[in-house]
């Protein structure tokens, strides 16, 4: 009688690329493979997870769908003895369904498609699928004529309990399909995402995930994808199995160590049975969802075979003990001992390593299913270039686990490239601390000057005008700057070039915001790393990887102010006094672009706080305000321009994703000269 109320479960992460038709397959027979052999009876796969995801318009063409159903149809046949869930998109009735298919014993069961689609920031669902109307199933006769049932359904697994679907953003909506199956009867609720990386997004899931299998008294099984499938967005691998509000296991994320990530837990159904029968509200939802009030009970698929298992759960912890977790974050818990010799992971450090382990798996993945076969980088001795190059040994890093500090720098010695191109405006400081940081991450380094290229270059362009250039001319200024920019970007590509390298790209989210960047200069490369990271953070990020680390080639970065290094040393030019204090500037870019505050009321939303920092004096505020505004708008055509970059932040500025923004508009006109008339109004030393 043990088995009489225990599920054997399952999640797994998948490492998939978009059309790798045989490797994605291969990928989801492994981890039905290693499900079964440890007794699985229900696994739940990600969303999406046979031809990978996002596809883009590739998901419009009739080999994509054909494809997908082919192989889903191919997959039964590796499910002898088990159930498992399974993402493609289908087509019915002319549309596309975001859908999850149930295999079991060698059998199509049926199919699920998702209810809320996520449209919006970078998620353009509705451009592709049409979102499945609750409570409606129907018939579906696939391209090879195999027909299943589709829709609003629920599977009944002898032996293992009642399971239904909601799909990724339907977890997220304020009315869950999920929570209308539990009434219905499902016991097992199974969530199978492709839900993108933000930093702290995954302490919102894990509460999330809690807090749905507590009100809806069930086991939650919540799977999520693995790595950079399309580039742009990272998925970190979100794996969690859920039992009536404890989280009772969680895989690990950020896996560089193989392609996909399984974890399985036997659950007590007892526990849930008992409680829906005891509780007084939850039998009053009952009875309302049978007497029609939340629309029909769904229909149930019974599946044919045995899914029970002889294996006891574990039990629960102790009730008087506090819940769960006892590590800042359980996910990565396993980089203690794997990478980091034995040293704790703090609350402190969570943002900073996620940010890290993002974009690392984010360039080992681009590198890899691009085929490229090392990177190439400008190194200017400043943050920026510092914390690409870092991110790359980390990735090496990652990736090597069972390697030794020095193994990894001499793999990352051919696998990287990095060179510092100076020029009599460059300094001592930033020449030393480019040395070093190529050092310190084991790059293979080329340090050489260039003023001989610039001159010529500088001879040409005068003889070719008939107009001498002069640093005595401001008409000159910006022209004598970007020349040296787009000379060194003519350079670090050759280098590139000649090692058969992707170059990367060093522009942070600050300087994309205002434009704070030489087109086909250092905006030169293939892929920006640090794209979505902005000025504030990557100087937080690398004080903290200094320590963390031990990196004591960064030491000499950390102290300098940021510095382009372009105009003549007596100008002492730095980015701050070109722009403004860059927490400024990333305050004044959140208001503006995530919150969409016109000028007179980011003055007012910012003005209390920065009222110090200025000195009392509005005015001086209100001119950065301005500043930033038309900068920002000005500097639309240089962002539609910018190279492949990850997003890790609660915003972006990629037009191409999750900010779409008119490069020719009047930029705020009226709305600016509003701000000014306000600060006019306010007098010296008022408030707001």
């Amino acid at each position: 009688m043990i088995g009489r109320h225990q599920a054997h479960v399952a999640v797994a992460s998948l490492n998939q690329t978009v059309g790798d038709w045989e490797g994605n397959d291969r990928r989801i027979r492994e981890v039905v493979a290693a499900a079964r052999d440890e007794g699985v009876r229900l696994l739940c796969l990600p969303e999406m997870c046979i031809p990978g995801y996002s596809l883009g318009d590739r998901l419009q063409r009739s080999g994509t769908m054909e494809r997908s159903w082919g192989r889903l149809v191919a997959l039964a046949d590796a499910t002898g003895g088990i159930a498992v869930a399974v993402g493609l998109p289908v087509l019915f009735e002319g549309v596309i369904y975001n859908a999850m298919a149930m295999l079991a014993d060698g059998k199509l069961i049926g199919l699920a498609a998702k209810e809320n689609l996520a449209t919006g920031d970078v998620e353009y669902e509705n451009r592709y699928f049409n979102p499945w109307p609750h409570g409606r199933r129907v018939e579906l006769r696939g391209p090879d004529g195999t027909v299943a049932p589709l829709g609003t359904q629920m599977f009944d697994l002898p032996g293992l309990g009642v399971a239904a679907f909601e799909i990724c953003e339907d977890a997220w909506r304020g009315i869950r399909p999920g929570s209308l199956y539990a009434l219905a009867g499902a016991e097992i609720l199974l969530n199978p995402s492709a839900s993108w990386f933000s930093i702290g997004k995954h302490r919102m899931r894990r509460r999330l995930v809690r807090q749905i299998s507590l009100e809806d008294h069930c086991v939650y099984l919540y799977a999520s994808l693995l790595g950079c499938d399309a580039t742009r967005l990272i998925y970190d691998g979100s794996l969690f199995v859920a039992n009536n509000g404890r989280i009772e296991a969680e895989g690990r994320r950020f896996v560089f160590d193989r392609e996909w990530e399984l974890v399985h837990r036997v659950v007590d159904l007892g526990e849930i049975r008992h409680v829906r029968m005891e509780e007084g509200s939850w039998r009053g939802q009952l009875a309302r969802n049978y007497g029609g009030e939340f629309g029909e009970v769904p229909p149930t698929v019974r599946l044919e075979g045995a899914f029970g298992t002889d294996q006891a759960a574990p039990p629960p912890p102790p009730y008087y003990l506090p819940p769960e977790p006892e590590h800042p974050d359980p996910s990565i818990r396993y980089l203690e001992d794997s990478v980091f010799s034995g040293r704790p992971i703090g609350e402190s450090d969570l943002n900073h390593l996620e940010l890290e382990l993002a974009l690392s798996l984010a360039m080992r993945d681009y590198v890899a299913k691009t085929g490229v076969p090392s990177c190439c980088l400008a190194l200017s001795g400043g943050r920026d270039s510092a914390m690409v190059a870092l991110l790359v040994n980390r990735m090496y890093r990652y990736s090597n686990p069972g390697m030794s500090v020095e193994e990894v720098r001499d793999l990352v010695s051919r696998k990287f490239l990095c060179a510092y191109l100076a020029t009599e405006n460059s300094g001592e400081a930033t020449r030393a601390a480019a040395r070093a940081v190529a050092g310190e991450v084991g790059a293979r380094y080329f340090e050489g000057g260039i003023q001989e290229a610039l001159d010529s270059c500088e001879e040409t362009v005068s003889r070719l005008t008939g107009e001498p250039l002069s640093w005595d001319n401001p008409r000159h200024d910006l022209t004598l700057q970007n020349i040296q920019a787009r000379l060194r970007g003519t350079l670090i590509w050759t280098v590139a070039n000649l090692h058969g390298s992707l170059l990367l790209v060093t522009s942070n989210k600050s300087e994309a915001a205002v434009g704070y960047t030489t087109m086909d200069g250092d905006s030169s490369g293939g892929l920006a790393p640090i794209a979505d990271v902005p000025k504030s953070l990557v100087k937080l990020y690398l004080s903290w990887a200094t320590g963390f680390h031990g990196l004591k080639g960064f030491e000499l970065i950390n102290v300098m102010e940021a510095t382009a290094e372009l105009r003549p040393p007596g100008q002492s030019q730095t980015d701050e006094a070109d722009l403004m204090p860059f927490p400024v500037l990333d305050q004044l870019m959140y208001a503006f672009v995530q919150l969409a505050l016109d000028p007179v009321e980011i003055f007012r939303r910012l003005w209390p706080a920065l009222r110090d920092h200025y000195g009392g004096d509005a005015r001086a505020f209100a001119a950065h305000v301005r500043k930033f505004v038309r900068l920002f708008c000005i500097a639309q055509w240089k962002r539609e321009r910018f190279a492949i970059s990850f997003r890790v932040t609660a915003f972006d500025l990629d037009p191409k994703t999750g900010f779409r923004f008119p490069p020719v508009q009047a930029p705020f006109t009226e709305e600016l000269d509003e701000l000014d008339r306000f600060v006019d109004r306010l007098g010296p030393g008022a408030g707001v």
